[in-house]
């Protein structure tokens, strides 16, 4: 059975592990980098599990602006302005059991706790699709670094 729950400190090494499994190796991000947006996003982080092994992970973290830019840590703290969902990764023997949709729903609750409206992303080219059978839409004016590689678009989703 899935079960989401907040990611711990103790997490990052696992999910940096995760991260390199799911993810091709231009947008493996270094533990430091990782670590940073969990420390600017302690309450929106989570990890699903199945049985006691984490199979999938959701890094986001208060932002204002257009997206930062991938493997560097994030500046010091900024006004936020909305939720930056900067990671979900689900391996691939768990995809199709609810990983991704149950990891979303924990953001936006505790998004909408507090006080956020709305949750920006950068859909890599490989993933514009997934995101708008989700629901999420283009951003139009938001700039991009080119660290997110060609065809990668800022989508964004009101919470309901």
């Amino acid at each position: 059975m899935l079960h989401v729950r907040p990611m711990t400190p103790g997490d990052l090494d696992p999910v940096f592990d995760l991260q390199c499994r799911a993810h091709t190796p231009d947008y493996h991000e270094s533990r430091a980098a990782l670590a940073s947006r969990f420390a600017r996003g302690r309450k929106h982080c989570f990890v699903a599990e199945l049985g006691h092994h984490a199979v999938a992970y959701l890094l986001a973290h208060p932002w204002a602006g257009d997206p930062p830019v991938l493997h560097h840590p994030l500046p010091a703290a900024v006004q936020a302005e909305h939720l930056f969902l900067h990671d979900l990764a689900v391996l691939p023997e768990a995809r199709g059991a609810g990983a991704a949709a149950a990891l979303i729903a924990a953001l936006e609750k505790q998004g909408r706790r507090d006080g956020f409206g709305e949750i920006r992303l950068v859909a890599l080219v490989n993933a514009v699709g997934f995101w708008q059978r989700l629901g999420w839409k283009p951003l139009p004016g938001a700039r991009l670094d080119r660290s997110y590689g060609v065809g990668a678009r800022v989508k964004t989703r009101a919470i309901g």
